[in-house]
């Protein structure tokens, strides 16, 4: 191979600028870290850091106390509310109990002693209008469902003595022993209920049934007396969404149904007689927001409605939680004025630290850092001091050696250069003293045998064309050696033109055939008809096909040589394969390198310099084309190249 005198050199200086370009880099980490003051000042970093941190976590409890002041708020305004109106279903649970219990004791009377009732208990049924004021109606009725007895406050009674009400509900429900408390209906613009109770002439023995006509304007005093607030009331509403009572008597005089309320919606969603508790954000009657809670009458299947305006309701909670957020923001200002000053105290040795490094950085190896604070500060400064004495001794030692590596430089170049010099002459000396005489012999030859065609002995034409035939080759060989500089030195030229592959094959093999005439060889070609012409460089195209038969001819003693060519995908595919000695496995990674002839006993034994294949492989490589070789021994060799139809480099890379 031959060297570039160069080489070494370029590698020096190489050495020199990356070692030059190392101390910059360094240098100018330096000065980035710690010489832009507008853009990287270390008390406004520690000072953003502290805020965020310090105010992230005032911020994040501060939410998290306000959030939890705000659930718990709503939790006591709900609970107040709650109580409120448990406390007025309680109430008014026990005044229909207390109507339902005078009514009992009623039935314990000496005019129901016997199992039939008799008309003398009206007496005791006035008795009982005396007794509730609430009554407005009392009748008796037998074990049948006969009125036997009545009682009225204001008027006839609507159920007059021998009237058949068995088949009401009141009846029958309050037949089976239990009180009965009916359904709420209105007589003018006022609300009633029926109350039933049995009566037991003997414990289990149900002889009749009292049946009491209730007034519930006695409600509205419950209803009024509650007082939440400023702007609270309450109200009572049955499951069909009849408004019963409420602290606005006109609403109830208008008879309004509020059952499209989404709190009374709420508020009997469930199961009749289950108490569930409710409280809701929602729309009263009047359209207006506001804070409803409601407890259930089981017994009644009424519910009691309990609202405040929104704005009042929630008073309390803004007024905690405006509380809690002043409260925040001055802890905030506190612990953002503390993080400043603390700061400031902590980054000054700092400041003097980022000084003394900004010396060190722009080239003051001299520079001593001076801190005294007693911590890892202080420790940190004598660590630099002591990297500055290394990097003072280290540059001192690399100034020595750059010098002393720059002498032997110097030494290699001016020796590279002369060896350049020699291999230049050595080259001319070849193209001059070698292959000027051989073409001259190479002429003569063939002079003689032009001349002498027919005139001489068989034997001395047979030694002619072996002559001709030896100083071809020698030719050739020389050739290779100056191709082979030549692109070494990267001097190598590719002139495209258009080229018939058919016409460089044919010619290629042409020549071979010269060769063959003496050897056990036939040569067969097999090339595509569609292929067109190609933009290549037809000589070293030539060269690569006369280099691949020549090497199958040299290791091949007999059998066939093979050419094929097709066009593949954009691409000339040439493959020349052979019948010879084949290539051991070991050797199909070397065969392409220049002076590479195999092992010494087929060095010996075949031709050549070695350099066939090397040459082929640069030209393919120029062409912008791959070479690949397979091959076994004892059975032959096979070369595949792939060529781009068209090449569009117009010299070597």
């Amino acid at each position: 191979m031959i060297l570039d005198p160069s080489a070494p050199l370029r590698t020096g200086f190489k050495l020199r600028i990356l070692d030059s370009v190392r101390a910059k880099a360094q240098r100018l980490a330096f000065i980035r870290v710690f010489h832009n003051r507008k853009r990287e000042r270390l008390v406004r970093k520690y000072f953003v850091v502290s805020v965020i941190l310090i105010a992230g976590g005032l911020i994040s409890g501060g939410l998290l106390e306000i959030y939890f002041r705000y659930i718990e708020g709503l939790e006591q305004v709900g609970s107040t509310q709650q109580d409120a109106a448990v406390g007025a279903a309680v109430r008014i649970e026990r005044f229909m109990q207390d109507i339902a219990t005078t009514m009992k004791a009623a039935t314990k009377s000496a005019e129901l002693n016997s199992p039939r009732i008799s008309k003398e208990y009206e007496f005791e049924l006035k008795r009982l209008l005396f007794l509730a004021p609430a009554i407005t109606e009392a009748v008796a009725l037998d074990s049948s469902g006969i009125v036997q007895a009545q009682a009225s406050r204001f008027r006839a009674v609507s159920a007059s003595v021998g009237t058949d009400l068995s088949e009401s509900t009141t009846f029958k429900e309050t037949r089976r022993g239990n009180s009965y408390f009916g359904t709420v209906y209105f007589r003018g613009s006022d609300p009633y209920v029926n109350v039933a109770v049995p009566i037991e002439h003997l414990r289990g023995e149900i002889t009749g049934v009292l049946q009491a006509e209730t007034s519930l304007r006695d409600i509205l005093d419950v209803v009024s007396s509650v007082k939440l607030g400023k702007a609270g009331y309450a109200y009572v509403v049955t499951r069909s969404g009849d408004l019963i009572a409420h602290a606005n008597s006109r609403l109830v005089l208008q008879r309004r149904n509020l059952r499209h309320l989404d709190q009374v919606t709420a508020a009997y969603r469930s199961e009749p007689g289950e108490f569930r508790p409710k409280a809701i954000v929602t729309r009263n009657i009047e359209g207006q927001k506001v804070f409803s809670s409601h407890a259930v009458i089981p017994i009644l299947d009424w519910a009691v409605f309990i609202e405040r305006p929104v704005g009042e309701a929630y008073a309390p909670i803004y007024a905690s939680l405006l509380r809690t957020s002043i409260l925040l923001l001055m802890g905030l200002g506190v612990a953002l004025l503390a993080s400043f000053f603390v700061a400031r105290r902590v980054v000054r040795p700092l400041q003097t630290l980022r000084q003394g490094v900004e010396q060190i950085g722009s080239g003051d190896l001299s520079a001593r850092l001076e801190i005294k604070t007693g911590d890892e500060i202080e420790i940190l400064a004598e660590e630099f001091n002591k990297m500055t004495a290394h990097l003072r001794e280290a540059q001192t030692g690399l100034e020595r050696k750059v010098a002393e590596r720059t002498q032997e430089l110097t030494i290699a170049n001016e020796k590279l250069e002369e060896a350049s010099q020699l291999k230049s002459q050595f080259l001319a000396n070849v193209n001059h003293e070698l292959r000027t005489p051989v073409s001259a012999i190479i002429g003569y030859a063939r002079l003689l045998r032009r001349e002498t065609e027919g005139q001489i002995p068989p034997l001395q034409r047979e030694n002619l064309r072996d002559l001709l035939n030896n100083a071809e080759r020698l030719l050739a060989q020389i050739d290779s050696v100056l191709d082979f500089a030549t692109i070494e030195a990267g001097k190598m030229e590719v002139r495209i033109e258009r080229v018939k592959v058919e016409e460089i094959i044919q010619g290629a093999a042409s020549t071979i055939e010269t060769i063959l005439r003496d050897h056990s060889i036939k040569l067969t070609r097999d090339i595509a008809p569609e292929i067109p012409a190609m933009n290549t460089d037809r000589e070293k195209l030539r060269q690569i096909i006369l280099n691949l038969l020549d090497n199958a001819v040299k290791f091949t003693e007999r059998g066939e040589i093979k050419i094929m060519a097709s066009q593949q995908n954009g691409s000339l595919k040439l493959v020349v394969s052979d019948t010879g000695i084949g290539i051991e496995k070991g050797d199909l990674t070397r065969i392409f390198e220049e002076f590479h002839r195999g092992d010494r006993s087929s060095a010996k034994k075949y031709r050549g310099t070695g350099l066939g294949l090397a040459i082929v492989k640069q030209f393919v490589r120029l062409l912008g084309g791959e070479i690949a070789v397979e091959s076994e021994v004892g059975k032959g060799s096979v070369f595949t190249i792939m060529l781009p139809m068209d090449h569009k480099e117009s010299a070597a890379a």
